[in-house]
């Protein structure tokens, strides 16, 4: 009987391929974390190539075959079908003795910073075959108003954040198909700030304010021109960025007046045990987690938690700050009456280059000003007395907590 590669070792491989691919789009290819795990992905590759002498993986939009069996779907085989399948790679043939060149080289070719006929000439144990993808789109329902939700959509939501509630293991597929929806709608030039959830949902703050830090992180990352698969893990990192919350006293959290020295101590945890949650969960992506743990941190890091002076935050962390920002500003809360948006855009420019990255912020604001008077107007239903924030207020009850 000849034998088989077994399912383990192959899913191992592709979370390994699949962390290098999310590490080189939002960095570089230079990155220290993708020079760690291109040896990785090596020794990953020669270990099964031990055992069969190739290796082969169809490509199906976004699903992945090996020996003709679908591999079962995670966010890892869906970035790699997605990447590939984008660059009209039907199948991909691993072959022994393959080298770091010619892995840095799938690498290059997933994100396109090469073209899949660099194959031939430069990777002799790497074989593949192209597909037509044009007239092949996957369809995927595009989303350009929370109101176009379904109840069913709704629903899922609903019951993925009481999920997360009671700390039990998260089922991710639904909210993926959910955040796919507003990426293809944002693609295709929809208004994101159409799609934010009503603020007449105030009562339900963690839920709607989850959606629409989610829905602001897709707006970012679309202007700065970020792919699809990247768009899709910015956003999931937007839903989740307050998972930590779960771990603290809702009296705490709903409290109208300052926080006590014990209370802002238990309040600066949520970020490192939202992030260990997130880490025990199954197929949430890396990038979800790195932001729920650095989306106090502030850009000069002196927020929470502390941090060595030479971390290196991460883009949708900076992003998902100022997301959560913008949002929090814009909502009431128990302690503070929701902005207009000309009071927002003044403290997100004062904040510019301490709390928020300010090339990010400049982004955002052009955005938003892109959009038109008309949206701002009418898709915001803010007060005009939105109440001062003394300095001591906003060290003490930051708006976006």
């Amino acid at each position: 009987m000849t034998p088989t590669v077994d399912r383990q070792s192959i899913q191992e491989a592709l979370r390994q391929i699949s962390a290098a691919l999310a590490a080189a789009t939002l960095y570089s290819l230079e990155h220290k974390q993708v020079q760690v795990l291109v040896p990785q992905i090596l020794e990953s590759l020669s270990r099964m190539l031990g055992v069969q002498n190739e290796i082969t993986f169809l490509v199906v939009k976004k699903d992945l075959l090996f020996d003709g069996k679908p591999l079962e779907r995670t966010p890892h085989t869906e970035r790699i079908a997605r990447m590939l399948y984008s660059r009209r790679v039907g199948f991909i043939r691993f072959a022994t003795g393959i080298t770091t060149e010619e892995i840095t080289l799938l690498l290059q070719v997933a994100i396109g910073q090469q073209d899949a006929e660099k194959f031939k000439t430069s990777a002799p144990h790497i074989d593949y075959g192209e597909v037509d993808t044009e007239d092949d789109e996957e369809r995927v329902r595009p989303i350009t108003r929370f109101a176009e939700l379904t109840d069913e959509e709704l629903g899922s939501i609903k019951d993925f954040y009481e999920t997360i509630g009671d700390q039990e293991n998260l089922e991710i597929k639904e909210l993926s198909s959910i955040i796919a929806g507003f990426v293809s709608a944002f693609q295709q030039e929809a208004n994101p700030l159409l799609a934010l959830v009503p603020l007449r949902m105030e009562d339900e703050y963690t839920f709607t304010h989850s959606v629409n830090v989610a829905i602001l992180n897709i707006a970012q990352g679309t202007s700065l021109g970020l792919d699809e698969q990247l768009l899709h893990d910015v956003g999931i990192a937007g839903m989740l960025h307050d998972a930590g919350k779960i771990f603290i006293d809702n009296e705490i959290i709903r409290k109208p007046g300052k926080l006590s020295d014990e209370e802002w101590q238990m309040m600066q945890q949520h970020p490192p045990r939202g992030a260990q949650y997130l880490m025990s969960q199954q197929g949430i992506p890396a990038l979800a987690i790195l932001t729920a743990f650095e989306h106090h941190m502030r850009h000069d890091k002196a927020g929470y938690p502390k941090v060595p002076d030479n971390w290196q935050l991460n883009l949708c962390s900076e992003m998902t700050m100022i997301s959560d920002t913008f949002d929090a500003l814009r909502t009431r809360r128990a302690y503070k009456e929701p902005w207009d948006f000309p009071k927002i855009s003044g403290l997100m420019l004062e904040l510019a280059g301490s709390q928020l990255n300010p090339y990010l912020v400049m982004n955002f604001l052009k955005v938003l000003e892109g959009l038109g008077e008309e949206i701002i107007e009418t898709g915001f239903s803010l007060s005009a007395d939105a109440p001062e924030l003394s300095e001591e207020q906003l060290a003490t009850r930051h708006v976006c907590e």
